[in-house]
Parts: structure tokens; C-alpha cells; sequence
């Protein structure tokens, strides 16, 4: 059978203008690596220069000069998310998200904090140390033979659960997970959700009133487009009374006017604002962070995965008659995908993609292809090519 070099396009993708240039992209380079790091967008990199610029000048690195581009996150994040500016947290990590969450849910003996089989660490380790001290069980929902996560999970989810800590995807190859049936499943017998969304965030729509979570962690640096150590936790308004991770003098609720250090105000700052990082301004790098919220807001997380898929779609179907093991269409996330190589392939077979100008990861046995609104049908053609000579 002879395989086409080139995949025909049914339809006119959407694409934002220049989309591959404002993202710095030179053309022998093909990134199908978002899943691990975005590029930045022209617009992001300049906010990061200003930024940088600020602690050249110190001068004008002052608190109403930066704190206000936190609010600024906020309410993009919010608008992101369809939460309020008040139910989101600035965090440098997910593990920062995930322990805070950890923090304020208290395990009692015999109760289960529920997770998916090979869950990405960040959502895992916290749990696991919650469930040692507390005498409670951490238990592995396994995926099903064809690689399914939901049924399994929901199955795992038993009346002494107190936590179900997922994601919206798995991390390792895009495998999406019901969460409408899993938020479901959890409220009926008393438990909380706790939500990893770094692998969805910006490249699939995602509304807290729908879901209801009680905590919704997500970096920055992949889906959302912006900065490394920088990204939003949302805390569902039930657990905004809860204990932060840090303690620091500016998460406290300050009278107007001078701030004695000798009479700390024991209040914390109203909502979620109280889970805040420490130095939460971090004045070089929040500009990047709003400019990337920013962006995906303008464009819109269904028309970007939907983009994203055009192009995953088609890769997964011309891998499929390569002999690469491909999930069916149910089993993808739209923007990325899991694939297993045939037997004839290399060892290597990553690294000599990547001498090649051709950006994916391995995964375990998997090949993961991560594709953003920057990816056009010559980089589809030069990877299937790549991919042709290597086997």
C-alpha cells in the first residue's frame, strides 16, 4: 500500500495571524511537544523583558505597580475558568497546589484519597504522605485493557472516600477522563475534587459551575502559554477559610495605612487571595503570565483544541497505517495523543527525531504528540517523513 506524504486538509482550520512567526518558530523546526512546553508568543516575551527591565530599575518595582497585574491574573484566570477573581490563587507549581489542597482536607483513619493509575507525581506524592499520617489508604484506580480511565475510577470511588485527586487527561498520552461523571460520583458520597488541569487548561473549555471541584491547580507553562514557575489555583468558595501554605505578611488583611511588623494582623486576606505564594508579586514574570491568559482568552480554548485536533487527527490516523498503535478517537484528547511505535521501529527512535528537527517525547512505551495552533501541514508532512526514513 502506498502511504501519502501529505495529509489532505477536509477543512479551513482556524489560525490566529501569523501564528507560526509570533511564536518564533523557525520553519526546521517541528514542535509537537506543547504537552511538555509551549513557546512563547511574541507578546508574552515582551511582557517578560519589561518585566526583567523592572528589576534593572527597582525603582519602579513598587507594590501599586505590581500588584495590581496579580488582580490582573485573576480575573483572567477566572474569566478562563468561569469562576470570580476572588476564588483564584497565584502558586508556582502544581505540587504547590496540589499540597495546599492537601493541607486544608484532613484524612481521618480508614478513609481513601482515590488517584489514577500512573498519575503525573505532582497530584500523586502529597496524597501519599497525607494517607501515611493520617492512617488512610491511597488508592490506584487502574486503567482498563484498552488504556480507559473513567469507569475504573468511578469505580474506585466508594463511600469512604474523602478525596479524588485526577486529571482532565492523562499526562502521559492524552487519554481524557469523564470528569462530569467522576465530579458526579464524588459529590454522592461526600468527597472532594481536586483537579490537575496543567495537560487541558487552554486547549479544552473547562466551567467550575458545571463541575463544581474544590480545588483546580494549573501551571503556566504549557496549555496557558505563559512562564515557568508561575500559575493559578482556583478554591472553590467552601474551602476559602482553609490554612495557606506559606505564611507571609502579605497575605494578611492589613488595615489601610502604615503596617506596624510588631501588630501582624492575624486575618488572612479575604478568598483565596490567602493562598497566595510567597513573593507573589514576582514582578518579571506575572506580566508573562497575564499576556498568556490573555491570549488564550481572545482566542478561546474550543477553537484552539479544535485546531490543535485537525492536526492530531490526521497524524493519528496516517500512524495508524505506519503500524503505530493509535487509540481510537474516544480514548484522545483533541491536542494530544498517545502512540505506541511498531516493532521495526528504533530504540532511539526519540532522539533521532529530535536530531532531526522533529520535537515529540516518549512517554513510557509511548509516543506523545502534542500540537498547537503554531503546527501547518508542512509539519505534518516533514514528521511523517522523518518518521518514514527512521522505520
Amino acid at each position: 500500500m502506498t502511504i501519502p506524504m501529505t495529509i489532505p486538509r477536509a477543512v479551513k482550520d482556524w489560525k490566529p495571524s501569523a501564528s507560526r512567526e509570533a511564536f518564533g518558530l523557525p520553519r526546521d523546526r517541528v514542535w509537537l511537544n506543547c504537552a511538555q512546553m509551549a513557546p512563547l508568543h511574541e507578546s508574552v516575551l515582551a511582557a517578560g523583558v519589561d518585566g526583567v527591565r523592572r528589576k534593572t530599575a527597582p525603582w519602579n518595582a513598587v507594590p501599586h505597580s505590581f500588584f495590581g497585574e496579580l488582580d490582573l491574573v485573576r480575573a483572567e484566570f477566572a474569566r478562563l475558568i468561569g469562576a470570580t477573581a476572588d476564588d483564584v490563587a497565584t502558586i508556582p507549581s502544581c505540587s504547590y497546589g496540589v499540597a495546599t489542597a492537601a493541607r486544608n482536607l484532613p484524612l481521618a483513619p480508614g478513609e481513601s484519597v482515590v488517584v489514577v493509575e500512573g498519575q503525573f507525581p505532582s497530584n500523586l506524592l502529597s496524597w501519599r504522605r497525607a494517607a501515611e499520617e493520617a492512617g488512610a489508604d491511597l488508592v490506584v484506580a487502574p486503567r482498563a485493557a484498552d488504556g480507559a480511565i473513567t469507569e475504573t475510577l468511578l469505580e474506585a470511588v466508594e463511600d469512604r472516600t474523602a478525596v479524588v485527586a485526577c486529571a482532565a487527561a492523562h499526562w502521559s498520552d492524552g487519554t481524557p477522563v469523564d470528569l462530569p461523571a467522576v465530579a458526579e460520583r464524588a459529590r454522592a458520597v461526600g468527597a472532594a475534587l481536586v483537579l490537575d488541569l496543567t495537560q487541558t487548561l487552554g486547549a479544552v473549555p473547562f466551567d467550575v459551575a458545571a463541575i463544581d471541584p474544590d480545588y483546580v491547580v494549573c501551571p503556566s507553562y504549557k496549555w496557558l502559554l505563559g512562564p515557568y514557575t508561575h500559575g493559578c489555583l482556583y478554591v472553590a468558595p467552601r474551602r476559602q477559610d482553609g490554612v495557606p501554605l506559606e505564611e507571609t505578611g502579605a497575605n494578611r488583611a492589613w488595615p489601610d495605612g502604615p503596617r506596624p511588623l510588631d501588630a501582624i494582623p492575624e486575618a488572612y486576606l479575604a478568598g483565596a487571595r490567602r493562598f497566595d505564594m510567597g513573593e507573589k508579586a514576582h514582578f518579571h514574570v506575572t506580566p508573562m503570565l497575564l499576556a498568556g491568559l490573555r491570549l488564550v482568552n481572545a482566542w478561546g480554548p474550543e477553537r484552539i483544541g479544535r485546531a490543535a485536533g485537525a492536526v492530531t487527527g490526521r497524524l493519528a490516523d496516517a500512524l495508524a497505517a505506519r503500524g503505530f498503535s493509535a487509540p481510537p478517537e474516544r480514548l484522545r484528547s483533541p491536542h494530544f495523543f498517545g502512540v505506541r511505535p511498531p516493532e521495526s521501529a528504533p530504540e532511539d527512535l526519540v532522539d533521532r527525531l529530535w536530531a532531526n528537527g522533529i520535537h515529540v517525547t516518549r512517554r513510557g512505551p509511548m509516543l506523545r504528540i502534542a500540537a498547537h495552533v503554531w503546527n501547518d501541514e508542512e509539519d505534518e508532512a516533514r514528521f511523517l517523513a522523518a518518521i518514514d526514513a527512521l522505520l
